[in-house]
């Protein structure tokens, strides 16, 4: 039994180092990459909505991914998170996941962007859509 909880103990400081580079990674500025030639254009009304509308659905699906994570009777489908997530899993994915939609919205073209709210909240609609027709509830 000990060595099953030092494996997991393990894994939990694993993943607690890699969201530690990931988070210095984004936070401190690289003098290394010139990115600012990616962010050439910026954001729009329409795209402030379309991050809004894309940040909204996201809170709902992870409200119901919480629900997965608190119910044995569901499984989670997202390989990334595994099929039992633990609630600070969940949490930490998808608040990486807003902020990599962000940081790439900002990055597009400005013509292209569009395109890729409308399939960011397509899928996030459909994935809730299913979510809740298989009997996935958000409780409170």
């Amino acid at each position: 039994m000990g060595k099953i909880f030092g494996k997991g103990k393990e894994m939990v400081q694993n993943k607690l180092i890699a969201l530690a580079f990931c988070i210095l990674f984004f936070i401190t500025p690289a003098k290394s990459f010139d990115l600012e030639k990616y962010y050439a254009e910026p954001l729009t009304y329409s795209d402030k909505k379309g991050i809004v509308i894309f940040n909204i659905l996201q809170g709902i699906d992870m409200l119901q991914t919480l629900e997965i994570a608190n119910n044995d009777n569901y499984y989670e489908t997202n390989s990334i998170l595994g099929r039992h997530p633990s609630e600070f899993q969940v949490l930490s994915y998808f608040v990486a996941r807003g902020l990599a939609h962000y940081e790439v919205t900002k990055m597009i073209p400005e013509k292209y962007r569009s395109f890729w709210h409308a399939y960011n909240i397509i899928y996030n609609y459909d994935v809730i859509k299913d979510n809740h027709e298989i009997g996935i509830r958000i409780g409170f």
